[in-house]
């Protein structure tokens, strides 16, 4: 059996995200992993360039902010923690993400929109779901 040594929790500030976190948190103590919260900045026209714009500031102060509430609950449980950053669209971003540094599991939070936007809007952890070869847990 595969143990799960590192797990990927992709944040976005919001309430499930961290219930998410909770869930992970629960997981690597079981399993002596550690954590990697993700944030995907969505820029104009994907352009990481526009990080130097007034209003990527701010919302980075805010990511960061959250990221580091993430990272006490973390901490404070004795897990090791990391924290990335990255620029583009937030399912794409996810899955090459936690291909690429090899993730044994995503641990994702749903937001829980209604059908109809789901199927207008579609969803992040739908389409990580369907679209990644790592692992994935979604909490709703």
């Amino acid at each position: 059996m595969e143990k799960i040594k590192t797990i990927l929790v992709p944040m976005d500030g919001s309430k499930n995200s961290f219930k998410a976190l909770a869930k992970a948190i629960f997981l690597a103590k079981k399993c002596s992993s550690s954590i990697t919260a993700l944030y995907v900045l969505r820029t104009a026209f994907d352009n990481p360039n526009m990080i130097y714009i007034p209003q990527t500031q701010n919302e980075l102060k805010k990511v960061e902010k959250f990221l580091d509430t993430a990272k006490s609950q973390v901490t404070k449980n004795s897990i090791k923690f990391k924290k990335e950053i990255v620029f583009g669209h937030e399912a794409k971003e996810i899955i090459d993400f936690a291909q690429k540094e090899k993730f044994d599991l995503i641990v994702i939070g749903a937001r829980g929109r209604g059908t109809i936007k789901q199927i207008l809007l579609g969803s992040v952890s739908n389409t990580i779901v369907h679209g990644s070869k790592v692992p994935v847990l979604v909490i709703k």
